[in-house]
């Protein structure tokens, strides 16, 4: 098994407080000993200071699912897809489920959920930049497929999708991670294909 660096202790011991306590909730010495190090010292030498590190952690959380995102529309736009607004919501969806092998995998989304919901501009401010590349693809394949509904209405149903989407994927994580009876609620494909279709239900329901 390979050793994990120190900053990468630091990183991953973080974003577990971060996605369970919120960032404000969480304090420089407790990230340091949850990262087994024997004083805070390190966490200012790799990171400087505890915002940086929650910055760095942000910007990776987004860039691990834009990764799998663009790669998942790539392959789906290569064999003349999309065909439907299920297949961009799969893919929407899905690029946010890291493997199990990632340590990050049951934090992921409640970090970034945590993040925006105690200091949405800091969030803005940290991702707005980033290229976001697939999220705009995936919405605008999604706009296609509503081109029947109004626009005001689908700027709605969007906003509201993604934070449906989001909560019940923290809520995953969170199930999983504290292995309580919900857990088996995820298990297997099932939960997840529900959560594709009743998407798709939301954004493609009547307008009138």
């Amino acid at each position: 098994m390979a050793k994990i660096s120190t900053r990468n202790k630091i990183k991953i011991a973080a974003q577990k407080l971060f996605a369970e306590k919120g960032m404000d909730g969480v304090s420089v010495r407790e990230i340091v000993a949850a990262a087994e190090q024997k004083n805070m010292a390190s966490l200012h030498y790799y990171f400087r200071t505890k915002q940086d590190l929650a910055r760095e952690l942000l910007l990776d959380a987004a860039a691990v699912i834009e990764v799998r995102r663009v790669e998942l529309l790539d392959e789906l736009e290569a064999n003349g897809g999309p065909k439907s607004a299920r297949e961009v919501l799969s893919i929407f969806i899905e690029s946010a489920i890291l493997p199990e092998t990632d340590p990050r995998s049951l934090t992921n989304v409640r970090l970034y959920l945590q993040a925006f919901q105690n200091n949405p501009n800091f969030v803005q401010e940290t991702v707005n930049n980033t290229g976001d590349i697939g999220y705009f693809r995936c919405l605008a394949h999604l706009k296609i497929f509503m081109s029947d509904i109004n626009p005001e209405t689908m700027a709605r149903r969007l906003y509201l999708m993604q934070h449906y989407v989001f909560n019940l994927l923290a809520a995953r994580e969170r199930a999983i991670s504290n292995n309580n009876p919900e857990a088996q609620f995820w298990e297997g494909e099932g939960t997840l294909s529900e959560l594709v279709r009743t998407a798709e239900a939301m954004l493609l329901a009547p307008d009138n």
